[in-house]
């Protein structure tokens, strides 16, 4: 009887234990999400009114990166992340769809431009039609982000090839690219900015969104060159870029994508956060950031998507 007692309590105070009688730290949740550089004050003013707008203490692991290593970091580092975001939507069927993902969402757009400062040599002179020369005056200091890392990067070699064709001039292309020092090329854009606004680049190729968020100046190019018009889709896709991993960019409109890889290990949790970004508060906050939203697409039927997201979809 008395043994029995004493396994008894020693059941009890162990149960208590576990319950509450004695305090039990609860892990924080930590959501680990990757995205494209461009993104990065859009995602961090979401998540922090995601916590705030849905009484959660979610802890995230916020990573930035041209949209290409992001998407590398999964198939080819097979790192585990809870959300992918990339400013160009075709990288995630390219590089994740169907061993890593299943799905994305095209959600976002933006336009290219070329930002600067008023302490920019010939800063009163340029404008969209003579651009390419200016850069190429002596003593003029550009940069641009790496192709083979961040899509902004490939969309400035692809805008100069279409620049040939546009302002009827050849050489436009091959100039630009030799007249930039491989110095100036940084893994992703925004790692641009700080060069510029310092004065020790005049110029820098970048979306419209980087230049709202940071104060700069910036030319807008024609339509025809700054890949935000779906009108030009098809003179768009007159430039192709081979990049160094033998994958083939094409010119296209700026549409950003967004999924969760297979292996997230909080994929429910990750799924809300999307949901809370396609909302409009989120959409508020995007457009707010210069980067408005488009109408929302997705490569499978909705059933196929997360509960969470199916909302968004007829």
């Amino acid at each position: 009887m008395k043994k029995a007692l004493v396994v008894l309590l020693v059941v009890c105070i162990g149960f208590s234990l576990i319950t509450g009688c004695k305090k039990v730290t609860k892990k924080p949740v930590v959501l680990t999400v990757e995205h494209a550089g461009s993104l990065t004050k859009p995602i961090r003013e979401v998540e922090d009114a995601f916590n705030k707008e849905e009484g959660l203490n979610v802890t995230f692991k916020d990573e930035s990166h041209g949209s290409v290593a992001v998407v590398k970091d999964v198939s080819e580092l097979h790192k585990l992340v809870d959300v992918v975001a990339t400013a160009d939507y075709s990288l995630i069927p390219k590089y994740l769809i169907p061993k890593y993902a299943d799905w994305y969402i095209q959600f976002a757009t933006n336009k290219l431009v070329i930002v600067y400062t008023e302490k920019s040599k010939f800063a009163d002179e340029i404008n969209k039609d003579n651009w390419y020369d200016i850069l190429q005056r002596p003593g003029v200091e550009f940069g641009f982000s790496d192709p083979n890392t961040d899509p902004c990067g490939y969309r400035t070699r692809l805008m100069f090839k279409l620049a040939n064709l546009y302002y009827k001039n050849p050489n436009i292309e091959e100039n630009l690219v030799k007249s930039c020092p491989k110095a100036n090329i940084k893994p992703k854009a925004v790692e641009l900015v700080a060069q510029v606004q310092s004065g020790e680049l005049d110029y820098a190729f970048e979306y419209l969104s980087v230049a709202v968020q940071n104060g700069l100046k910036y030319v807008e190019l024609p339509d025809e060159l700054n890949f935000s018009n779906p009108q030009y889709a098809n003179f768009y896709a007159k430039a192709t870029l081979t990049l160094k991993d033998g994958k083939v960019v094409q010119g296209r409109p700026i549409i950003y994508g967004i999924t969760i890889p297979k292996n997230a290990p909080n994929k429910e949790l990750a799924a809300k956060f999307i949901a809370f970004l396609l909302s409009d508060k989120g959409k508020e906050i995007f457009m707010q950031n210069g980067q408005p939203f488009v109408k929302l697409k997705t490569n499978v039927p909705k059933d196929e998507l997360p509960k969470a997201l199916q909302t968004y979809f007829k």
